[in-house]
């Protein structure tokens, strides 16, 4: 009888905050361990409600945990990177998640030595916008010194969108034969079991992290336009992000003259982010650049229809199943979409008869399960 494929992957975070990459890990283990696989998570501690919320969504799949020192982008765990040296040459293949971190560039560095399999998932930042948006000579001298070399080496290659994949070809690497698609499954929640408003709501929502990234600022710019058109309308902002960011926001609002009709949510999860979906009528999402956009699947899943601008990869989804509107991300292209969106009843009838649908059909685990198994019997192969 064959052993099942053991797979590890390695995570620069698993908490709450960290946004759509750690739903996708939760996702991706779920989906592997259906199709047969062994699947174990190496990443940084968490709080104890971080740690329970992502233990709920990935079931039964084992943890290893570390400490870690500093933040975000600059965070490392020495023992994490020491563990998995240790343990890499016990698994088939060792999944890296992030690059331009040190947890993640350091294990894929120790992990390739060993001869153990890698596959790498760059969450987007192969593209153009990332190395030309902030800390621009910094990326490219990290990049080049270090990164290149963990990217050329790499079995495989794993991109969350085809426009990913594309993105990513500007660099002078050959990574064709080596790039797989596999977006993150949905592992679904219970919205629909929850009232929701009638149409011709007026309720706007942002769900996301809040960073410059996000384009915030351009739907706090449209919001006046859409509050003369809508005067009982509400923009609901809810995620986490820098202080000095969000008080650059306020400010920004104020100025506008628009507080009175937004509200900063804050960090949501859980019962929470459940509650805000349903009271929503229209989800927003005007990135710079979005690798994926997993606030449009629980919008869709939830049955709110979404406006997105084009630079979210998840765009052409949404113009295939005809949910939602994509949008250059202008102040007032934004506000033309959010007012024709919260106007149009059936966009919104729509929605919530084939969101979920469209959206399991597509994502579900089963399905992903069996693209990550030919992805990693791939690297594998090219491996050897």
């Amino acid at each position: 009888r064959c052993q099942p494929m053991k797979v590890l992957h390695v995570a620069p975070s698993i908490a709450r905050s960290y946004g759509g990459p750690t739903q996708s890990l939760a996702g991706y283990a779920v989906a592997a361990r259906n199709a047969g696989i062994d699947v174990s998570i190496a990443a940084p501690r968490c709080d104890y409600d971080d740690l329970n919320a992502f233990r709920r969504r990935a079931g039964g799949t084992r943890l290893h945990l570390f400490r870690a020192y500093g933040t975000g982008a600059f965070a490392a765990s020495p023992s994490l990177v020491r563990w998995v040296s240790r343990a890499a040459s016990a698994y088939d293949v060792v999944h890296i998640h992030g690059l331009f971190n040190p947890i993640s560039t350091l294990s894929a560095r120790a992990v390739l030595r060993s001869g153990t399999t890698v596959v790498i998932r760059p969450f987007g930042t192969l593209s153009r916008y990332t190395f030309r948006h902030r800390r621009t000579r910094l990326k490219n001298a990290y990049f080049s010194l270090v990164e290149r070399r963990n990217v050329v080496e790499a079995a495989a290659l794993h991109f969350t969108t085809d426009t990913e994949r594309d993105s990513a070809g500007w660099h002078d690497m050959d990574i064709a034969d080596r790039a797989h698609v596999v977006p993150p499954p949905w592992l679904g929640r219970d919205h629909r079991a929850k009232e929701r408003p009638p149409f011709g709501g007026e309720v706007v929502v942002f769900l996301g992290r809040i960073a410059p990234v996000k384009n915030i600022e351009t739907l706090l710019d449209a919001w006046p336009s859409v509050s003369r058109s809508k005067p009982r309308g509400r923009l609901l902002i809810a995620g986490s992000g820098d202080r000095g960011y969000l008080r650059a926001l306020e400010r920004r609002a104020h100025d506008l003259g628009i507080l009175d009709s937004i509200e900063f949510r804050g960090f949501l999860s859980g019962e929470e982010k459940q509650s805000l979906l349903c009271s929503a009528s229209v989800l927003v999402l005007p990135s710079h650049h979005e690798n994926f956009g997993i606030a449009v699947l629980e919008s869709l899943d939830a049955g709110v229809p979404v406006v997105v601008s084009a630079e979210v990869q998840l765009a052409d989804f949404v113009r295939r199943h005809d949910v939602g509107k994509v949008v250059q991300s202008t102040p007032a292209g934004l506000a033309s979409a959010i007012i024709d969106t919260l106007n149009d009843g059936t966009l919104g009838a729509r929605t919530r008869e084939i969101g979920a649908e469209v959206v399991a059909k597509e994502f579900a685990p089963p399905i992903i399960g069996d693209l990550l198994s030919s992805m990693y019997h791939a690297a594998q192969q090219r491996s050897r």
